[in-house]
């Protein structure tokens, strides 16, 4: 007896079912009815994103496990994020405080940087500027006001300073405030998947599982 052309005969069929069987019923997606949207991210989606964040070096194979699911279906979700941009890289987490410790202090500033008001300069421009700066490692737009917060990391205080100089002569920066971080009392990035908040979602690519 054989399958159905395209179907990998009785051995994919069983495959198949044993994927299904092997991945939990609460992280799978569910079939949606014909028009329907998809979630540019899941429950699982979410899940792999809380492992890796703890552990970067987490093979595919140990997630699906902790999972309970398919590791084919956890290297399309990763590519899929990859491809979304929510995952980034995979770096090491270098530790600023324990490099104080042993001798090796890099200079760490955040910066209040306010935008040139006359001309009006839009506040996107700015953080673009701000951010085509190697030693920025974030920049922030706040909520309710008109300065960006941007946190830096230079190899010593006089680079820190020249960096401030460069951005207080970019004509679309009318000044920097710097604060240089005394003591880092946690350093753990640790992003939660939030609630959605955009409209309109983006769809799965075709065969993500």
């Amino acid at each position: 007896m054989t399958g159905k052309p395209g179907s990998g005969g009785p051995a994919g069929a069983r495959r198949r079912a044993r994927r299904r069987r092997d991945e939990p019923r609460s992280l799978v997606r569910r079939g949606r009815p014909a028009g329907t949207s998809r979630p540019a991210l899941d429950n699982l989606d979410a899940a792999i994103l809380a492992i890796l964040q703890q552990d970067g070096r987490a093979s595919l194979r140990q997630v699906a496990r902790k999972l309970g699911a398919s590791v084919t279906t956890v290297s399309t979700r990763v590519r899929h994020l990859v491809r979304l941009r929510v995952l980034q890289g995979f770096v090491p987490l270098v530790s600023v405080q324990r490099l104080t410790e042993i001798g090796r202090s890099p200079s760490c500033v955040m910066l209040f940087v306010r935008p040139r008001r006359r001309p009006p300069v839009e506040l996107k421009r700015v953080a673009e500027a701000v951010a085509e700066e190697p030693q920025v490692c974030y920049v922030f737009e706040l909520a309710g006001g008109q300065e960006l917060l941007a946190l830096a990391s230079t190899p010593s205080p006089g680079a820190s300073q020249a960096l401030v100089a460069s951005l207080r002569r970019h004509p679309f920066i009318e000044g920097v405030r710097p604060l240089a971080i005394q003591r880092v009392h946690k350093e753990r990035p640790n992003h939660p998947l939030g609630e959605p908040s955009l409209p309109m979602r983006a769809p799965h690519a075709s065969g993500l599982a």
